[in-house]
């Protein structure tokens, strides 16, 4: 018997899904689509029943599997809901959803006994999800890290590579379907932080508020800032985080999106483009690294492929040896708290638009140690950046400090009449 799928959504990802079924496999058969744009996809959408009607498809029995990859959120979670309430398995790619409305969602699922399948929510066709589920629920993880947002990586990696301003590279990302047509979940680093809600629910057994997550995007990186962390020996990645820190009787969760500075021994160094790479440390099994696609039409589709024929055959064929041994992990979550990250100590990267002035340099250097704060390096190009004005980049590398003594010492020095335009500071780690 076939599997029998309803699709929500005939974009970048369903093209995709599409596609992989037509290929691959005739035992999923694609019983409808709806699509707000399907007259203008005859070609894909050649033989399979469409609309614009939501109720075209949920209002279908026939359907054993609903597949929502539309994008947003109110008309998604709508579509969750019915799909949930009929009891039907849901398959969704929809980090955005989940992260807002996924504990209410899967206390539904649970409740109805069917299952959400969201492998390609996160980190495209790594299955990082199926690994956190099965493999290492019987390990405790310390700490997860890595690229979780390919269109940001590749934009960083392009800029280096080809030293290309940032909006030309987020323009060709968008043309190569690499960035969507609204990129800004992509680049402000938001769309890394809702995969990390979800990472964190399965790591920790809490779920988190991902407006609470500190959340640092690439919008605000120049080339510049590319050109001297090479320079210096370093690379910008934009990073999602995961740590447990041990601070009594119950374990702190910190978890944080920024782009930091990274040394060649660092595991992420070589991770370019849409690449995505997460590494896991854990008690017993220690030191993990997965790494593949976070982004475009195949890689991703791939997971949704692989959830609707793992948990769609679940659901329609419970007795079956092959798809009960599965042994399927219920997502059971508390809502947890997270922690400051003002009491981390990193070394950083500290770039000032300065104008040409005799003390400027001593001034800074009197406000960092005011903070406890000393400084490793300092560069300056001979070159103004504003001729006229006489403003120029001052870059400024420290030694170990703590976060919270580098946040009150750039808003003392952002104040002060010598700061001419932007200043950046960003984290570095060497390892």
């Amino acid at each position: 018997m076939k599997i029998k799928i309803g699709l929500f959504g005939a974009g970048t990802i369903g093209s995709g899904v599409i596609r992989i079924i037509r290929e691959k496999y005739p035992d999923l058969e694609i019983v409808g689509v709806v699509d707000k744009f399907y007259k203008e996809k005859k070609d894909l959408l050649s033989g399979i029943p469409t609309s614009d009607d939501f109720a075209f498809l949920l209002d279908n029995p026939s359907v054993d599997v609903f597949v929502e990859l539309m994008g947003g959120v109110e008309a998604p979670l709508y579509v969750a809901r019915e799909a949930l309430e009929r009891k039907k398995t849901f398959i969704t790619a929809n980090k955005a959803l989940l992260a807002k409305h996924g504990y209410a969602l899967f206390e539904k699922a649970r409740e109805k006994g069917v299952h959400i399948g969201y492998e390609a929510a996160v980190a495209g066709a790594i299955p990082i999800i199926h690994n956190l589920k099965y493999i290492f629920k019987n390990d405790t993880i310390l700490s997860l890290q890595g690229i979780l947002n390919g269109t940001s990586n590749y934009i960083l990696t392009t800029m280096r590579k080809e030293h290309r301003d940032y909006r030309e590279v987020l323009a060709e990302a968008q043309k190569l379907g690499l960035a969507e047509a609204d990129p800004t979940l992509d680049i402000n680093g938001m769309d890394a932080a809702h995969k990390l809600t979800i990472l964190a629910a399965l790591v920790t057994g809490q779920w988190f508020s991902v407006e609470q997550i500190p959340v640092t995007g690439i919008d605000h990186i120049e080339l510049v800032d590319i050109q001297w962390a090479e320079k210096m020996g370093y690379r910008i990645r934009l990073v999602g985080k995961i740590e447990r820190k041990n601070t009594g009787s119950a374990p702190e969760v910190l978890l944080s999106v920024e782009p930091i500075l990274i040394g060649r021994k660092h595991f992420l160094w070589d991770i370019e483009m849409e690449n995505n790479a997460i590494l896991l440390q854990t008690e017993y099994s220690q030191s993990h690294m997965l790494v593949g696609k976070g982004a475009g039409s195949l890689p991703t589709a791939f997971s949704v492929v692989t959830d609707i024929i793992n948990y769609g055959a679940l659901d329609k064929f419970p007795g079956d040896n092959a798809t009960a041994s599965m042994n399927p992990v219920e997502e059971t979550f508390t809502y947890g708290e997270i922690g400051s990250m003002e009491s981390l100590e990193n070394e950083f990267y500290l770039r000032l638009e300065v104008y040409d002035q005799p003390g400027v340099l001593a001034q800074i250097a009197s406000i960092l140690g005011n903070e406890g704060i000393s400084i490793m390096t300092v560069h300056q190009e001979p070159e103004y950046k504003d001729k006229e004005k006489k403003i120029v980049d001052l870059v400024i590398l420290t030694h170990r400090a703590l976060r919270r003594s580098m946040n009150a010492a750039l808003a003392s020095i952002r104040k002060m009449e010598f700061v001419a335009g932007k200043s950046i500071t960003l984290p570095i780690k060497e390892t």
